[in-house]
């Protein structure tokens, strides 16, 4: 079964590619998501860790518990877990079974229609900024901004865009009027031999 049956607008990046790559690219989406390798990286903290030391962090955007998510088979593979921000905002992760380590944390926006569409992307724009500056600490509150345009403005009209900051791959689903999804993941750095 495609994963995409469990949530709406969670995002698959299977297949691409490991090398760092700064500049946001679109891919075609692929089958199965990742993170459900057994395999697959995690980042070095636990889901209460990282909202822990978000909230911190972040005190105007802060993180509420994560509550786990009955997902049926899926869940020997990894465990799901969803925390409400605002009506239209909602972080959910991935997490490996066992450790509740993270294996992708994700923000969801759902537009509302009329005049607090606008306030509620905007809400979620934030938490996206503070989520690209928590894993991406060398970057200023401007460049994790302006990191999040560039993924805006390459996936434009198509199903996702993604692109890696170090160890770190970031991926948007812009549906404009019809939401819009953004992804933290780690990713497995290869290091090539020389001769």
């Amino acid at each position: 079964m495609r994963y995409a049956a469990y949530f709406t607008l969670i995002l698959l990046t299977s297949g691409l590619t490991n090398q760092v790559n700064a500049h946001p690219v679109s891919m075609p989406l692929p089958e199965t998501a990742p993170y459900l390798s057994p395999d697959a990286p995690t980042f070095e903290l636990t889901i209460t860790q990282f909202r822990q030391q978000y909230s911190q962090l972040f005190t105007a955007t802060p993180l509420q518990e994560f509550r786990a998510i009955k997902t049926g088979a899926m869940q020997k593979l990894v465990t799901i877990a969803a925390t409400k921000i605002s009506e239209t905002v909602y972080a959910s992760t991935v997490l490996e079974v066992g450790t509740a380590k993270i294996k992708s944390i994700q923000l969801t926006w759902l537009p509302v229609p009329g005049n607090q569409a606008t306030a509620s992307r905007q809400q979620a724009m934030s938490y996206i900024t503070n989520i690209i500056h928590f894993f991406s600490p060398q970057l200023t509150t401007k460049q994790c901004r302006e990191h999040l345009e560039q993924l805006l403005t390459v996936g434009k009209g198509k199903a996702y865009t993604l692109s890696n900051e170090g160890a770190v791959r970031y991926i948007l689903s812009d549906k404009g009027e019809g939401g819009m999804t953004f992804a933290a993941e780690p990713v497995k750095l290869i290091l090539s031999e020389t001769k």
